[in-house]
């Protein structure tokens, strides 16, 4: 080996464990930024966390100053502007967005402070929010669920009113292949129902709208009314429904030919 192949050798080898080295100290440097969190950081943030789920500005703004990240969260994903937005606490989640928090960051359901705000009508949050910059067609990880549907499980028509003024997808479906107005009427939300199907929306398409239901219920009592052996005593024998139809179809008189 001649002393040239000698060198490019040795420049290899330096260059490959220089390399290694940054790679190495990159990662230490990492592990102690997160073990300083760990232990010192701590406290700090989830007194910052409690602050602001109970709405007291003061000690929000007090930890933020001593250099609490506010983009920070907790085992299930939860930050400070999570929690401030879950309880209704306007000033909080406007002080915590001017501070740099991120309007569409989740939790590990997929659920943003958005979602969070409809589900709970926190109409003064929502619309600041989406202000912001919120996405209003944001889904959840489990079941693909909307901000819109979130508002119209609980009958929130003002949130509902708001959420479509600003583009939201009144038919988008969820995993289940639910929309918005199927989950109002699932939940008896007769109003929210009523609002979104003005504005277009549809549920399942065996579930649709709220004449639906009705007609539903309207075609079992007449199913009933058809069965002549329906009665206590028939209930009492065992016989389940399909039976008792079978029944019914089978003491109905035929035509002499």
């Amino acid at each position: 080996m001649d002393r040239c192949r000698v060198k490019k050798y040795f420049y290899t080898v330096f260059v490959i464990r220089v390399f290694e080295n940054r790679i190495a100290a990159r990662r230490l440097s990492s592990l102690a930024v997160l073990m300083k969190r760990w232990f010192f950081e701590g406290d700090e943030f989830m007194n910052l966390l409690r602050a602001s789920a109970k709405g007291d500005l003061a000690a929000v703004k007090k930890f933020v100053a001593e250099g609490v990240d506010v983009n920070a969260a907790d085992g299930s994903g939860r930050t400070p502007l999570l929690e401030a937005v879950w309880a209704g606490h306007i000033d909080v989640v406007k002080f915590l967005v001017e501070k740099g928090a991120q309007v569409d960051l989740a939790d590990k359901a997929g659920y943003t402070p958005l979602m969070r705000a409809c589900e709970e009508g926190h109409l003064p949050v929502v619309t600041y929010l989406i202000g912001k910059g919120a996405s209003v067609n944001s889904r959840g990880k489990v079941k693909g669920t909307t901000p819109l549907m979130l508002a119209a499980e609980q009958g929130h028509v003002k949130v509902l009113e708001v959420l479509v003024a600003h583009g939201a997808k009144i038919n988008a479906v969820d995993q289940l292949e639910e929309t918005a107005v199927s989950r109002a009427n699932q939940m008896n939300q007769d109003k929210a129902a009523a609002f979104l199907e003005s504005k277009g929306g549809r549920g399942k398409p065996e579930r649709s709208s709220l004449s639906h239901y009705a007609s539903r219920d309207r075609g079992k009592q007449s199913v009933k009314a058809a069965l002549p052996q329906w009665s206590a005593a028939a209930s009492e024998s065992g016989m389940d429904d399909e039976e008792m139809e079978r029944n019914a179809g089978g003491n109905e008189e035929t035509p002499d030919e």
